[in-house]
């Protein structure tokens, strides 16, 4: 008998387990604890008892769904309240009974009400009948298969023991976990790696509100091709037929399979877009994304992605072909290239391309993305890098393609760089060198009847420091000789030197101490430390006037930047400086917590000769001083932040910079982020035109378990207009979500540069748009637009599906 019991459980797990796996791959509640009822559910309509679904009134709080799936209940497994409930069923026991059990030759049969229980695993049946002779089971009347998670049953099963072959008819499946249900009028198992179903339907959704189910007349699970096939498939809402295919073809593992995957739509300044995608699945190490588009009053677009990785790096070329634009009379086409490769530990290779027919592409045909359309430069660079343990190297080719009216940069064709820094220990010298050669070249070069100067860079460092660290303090002194070399090709000034060079040396100490004492605020125990810090810096001075300015850019000045060897980008302007920096910041931790609360610091620099050394437009600084320049950082819990870093002008009494941000996540799902900028015209900042204030704020709001907002703004306080008003909105519940979002921007027309602090005041448009996106849980959605706008829109954005 034990062994008739026994085959049972062996061979419906057997049975079944491919086919329940194939509906536990969408999200669960959320909840890792056992649901408690918080009212009696016998009153519960039969066929939510049926299915175990439970509504949240019944549940406890902390058992409810929530915002994570819009769910309004919850499939409550019943309780597994037998003996050995609790253990695998290796090692548990088995339990029978039945109210008749009898052996009659190679038959054993068990009539009404047949129990098996064996540890977490159960099986009910009216009646169960085991054939020895050709080792087959027969199951009939209310059979019912539970396993942690999964609820199987059936009213007739057929199994031979001996394969785990045989059918199972009028079956229903139910995930737990996962909410996912399927029913079929017949389940077989004719060999191994293939399953049968007949009459067969899927849904995701509750029985309290069934919205949309999969119904298909056959479907055949092959798992040795890793292929599905379903005919006479339809998808229904609220028993409405919607969608028809007589036969589709579709993965049952993780195998990579062609085939169409889920389209995109859009609506963009009154324009139609829509993008059907097709995968090709070419081979293990290379496929395909062919995806045909139709963008109303423009045409039809062909957009393709490949991807191929090999055994040194993965390649991701994007192209794009839109003939004959109806709107501008002109092709359009795209080509982006996107590589990453790791020869070996040291040396790697990197290629970012991206080149476009025309400076309006992404303005006209980048739907949604307003990031890349406020591009004004695309990157087309290639390097090969080295990098051990003392020395690292690269060689790099870069240029760029101008889509906006800003002025073009060098090209770099090539540049090769080589450096070396010993490793760091203390009281011990540390030498450093830093080569590099460089060739530019401009579109507008004089050689082709411009204006810009082109030609070769030579640059070099030599130096060493020694750094002296205790627990209490540090000093580190350092050194450093800088020398740079041009070999110009052409001048437009007559005697111009077309051989500049400049050498200049440096010295620079860096001293801080460490202080600290216990604190106790609130009946908690905090530590605060003092941390002063001195900064002198040494450079000499040499003309430089007759050099090129082919890369160089002054820094933005910040706190951090006090304590800084150079402050200029690039290698065209060897700085002159005789000053020290003054800073003091303060750390308040929270001991009882492990983390820092607050950290406050205020610093400047103090000037005891002029600056001479400037980029070509800029003045000699004369001032002794700098502006104070001031950071503060509070993080008050794991969910919220407060920066503001401001720069004041002491002399004039004038605040000349400040950035304010507040980033806060509750723990209900909201999401809420302010920013603000202000920067003054005329202040050492970059040579602003005009003053800048510029706010933004952004929220993603949960307003219940099933309705969530979105918005946006972006406003420009100097010029009163806004830049980009976003507002959007989503619905979900647990088997099907929608968002829709709609977006108004501000942007440059053809003839006018966009830039990285905002927009100029003349020569914009507004732009819209209009974004949907549909998901049915557990089969899949229309469209992903309206996800990376909102990624990229409001900081810390995380889609749930």
């Amino acid at each position: 008998m034990s062994v008739f019991r026994l085959s049972i459980f062996t061979v419906l797990i057997a049975f079944t387990g491919p086919v329940l796996a194939q509906i536990t791959t969408t999200d669960d509640c959320g909840n890792t604890d056992i649901p408690k009822l918080s009212a009696d559910i016998s009153d519960l309509p039969l066929y939510y008892q049926h299915w175990h679904w439970v509504p949240n009134n019944y549940l406890s709080a902390s058992s409810r769904c929530g915002i994570a799936t819009g769910c309004q209940g919850r499939f409550v497994e019943p309780e597994r309240n037998w003996e050995g409930a609790n253990q695998s069923p290796l090692s548990a026991p088995l339990n029978v009974s039945a109210d008749t059990i009898e052996s009659v030759g190679t038959k054993a049969t068990m009539t009404g009400d047949v129990q098996l229980r064996k540890g977490d695993l159960s099986l009910d049946a009216g009646y169960a009948q085991y054939n020895r002779s050709n080792s087959t089971v027969m199951l009939r009347d209310n059979v019912v298969l539970r396993q942690p998670g999964i609820l199987l049953r059936g009213q007739f099963a057929q199994i031979d023991t001996n394969k785990g072959l045989g059918e199972l008819q009028q079956a229903e499946i139910l995930s737990f976990a996962t909410g996912a249900r399927g029913t079929a009028g017949r389940i077989a198992r004719p060999d191994y790696d293939r399953f049968e179903l007949e009459q067969a339907s899927y849904t995701q959704c509750t029985p309290d509100n069934e919205t949309w189910s999969l119904h298909a007349d056959s479907i055949v699970l092959d798992y040795d091709s890793g292929r599905g096939v379903a005919r006479g498939t339809s998808i229904r809402v609220y028993d409405i037929p919607v969608f028809y295919s007589p036969y589709l073809n579709f993965p049952v593992d993780d195998r990579r399979a062609t085939g169409f995957l889920f389209p995109s739509i859009g609506v963009s300044d009154g324009s139609l877009d829509i993008s059907t995608p097709y995968y090709l699945n070419l081979a293990p190490n290379y496929d395909a994304i062919i995806t045909p588009r139709f963008i109303e009053q423009r045409g039809e677009a062909l957009e393709t992605e490949l991807r191929y990785l090999n055994q040194y790096s993965e390649w991701l070329v994007n192209t794009s072909f839109l003939g004959n634009d109806q709107k501008e009379d002109i092709d359009r086409w795209l080509l982006g290239i996107s590589e990453k490769g790791y020869i070996n530990e040291r040396w790697s290779t990197e290629v970012d391309f991206t080149k476009v027919s025309d400076d309006d592409y992404f303005s006209d045909l980048g739907l949604a993305n307003l990031a890349v359309k406020r591009s004004t430069h695309l990157n087309q660079q290639a390097a090969i890098n080295y990098n051990s343990d003392d020395w690292s190297g690269r060689i790099e080719v870069q240029r760029y393609q101008t889509i906006a009216a800003v002025e073009d940069p060098y090209q770099k064709l090539p540049q090769l760089s080589l450096n070396y820094q010993s490793p760091a220990k203390n009281f011990q010298l540390e030498p450093s060198m830093e080569l590099e050669y460089t060739q530019f070249d401009h579109r507008d070069s004089i050689e082709n009847g411009g204006t810009e100067v082109t030609g070769q860079r030579v640059y070099g460092t030599a130096g060493a420091s020694l750094p002296m660290r205790w627990r209490w303090g540090f000093i580190e002194p350092a050194v450093k000789s800088r020398h740079v070399v041009y070999e110009l090709e052409n001048t437009n000034v007559a005697g111009a030197n077309s051989n500049p060079d400049a050498s200049s040396n440096q010295f620079s100490i860096d001293s801080g101490l460490y202080f600290e004492r216990d604190l106790i605020i609130s009946n908690q125990d905090w530590t605060q430390t003092l941390e002063p810090r001195l900064f002198y810096r040494y450079a000499e001075y040499e003309d430089q006037s007759d050099q090129p300015d082919f890369d160089s850019a002054a820094l933005t000045f910040t706190y951090q930047q006090l304590f800084r060897d150079n402050r200029f980008t690039g290698h065209d302007r060897l700085d002159d400086a005789n000053q020290i920096a003054i800073g003091m910041s303060s750390r308040f931790i929270n001991n009882d917590a492990g983390r820092e609360i607050l950290t406050a610091s205020i610093g400047q620099l103090h000037y005891f000769d002029d600056g001479k050394v400037q980029l070509p437009g800029d003045e000699v600084r004369k001032s002794s001083n700098s502006d104070l320049a001031g950071q503060i950082r509070l993080l008050p819990n794991d969910n919220s932040w407060i920066s503001l870093d401001i720069l004041y002008d002491a002399r004039q009494g004038v605040l000349n910079q400040s950035n304010l941000g507040y980033h806060q996540r509750s723990d209900n799902g909201t999401l809420f982020n302010a920013n603000y900028t202000f920067r003054r015209e005329g202040s050492d900042l970059g040579g602003l035109e005009d003053d800048i204030m510029q706010g933004d704020m952004s929220l993603s709001l949960p307003l219940n378990d099933q309705w969530k907002i979105f918005a946006k703004t972006q406003y420009d306080f100097e010029d009163n207009r806004p830049i980009e008003n976003l507002v959007g909105a989503e619905y979900q519940n647990c088997c099907w979500l929608t968002r829709v979002v709609y977006q108004r921007a501000l942007e440059p027309d053809d003839d006018n540069e966009s830039n990285v602090s905002g927009i100029s005041s003349t020569g914009t448009q507004n732009t819209t748009a209009v974004l949907i996106e549909f998901q049915l849980k557990g089969l899949g959605g229309l469209g992903t637009a309206v996800t990376s706008v909102l990624k990229d829109s409001i900081f810390g954005y995380l889609s749930d599906e």
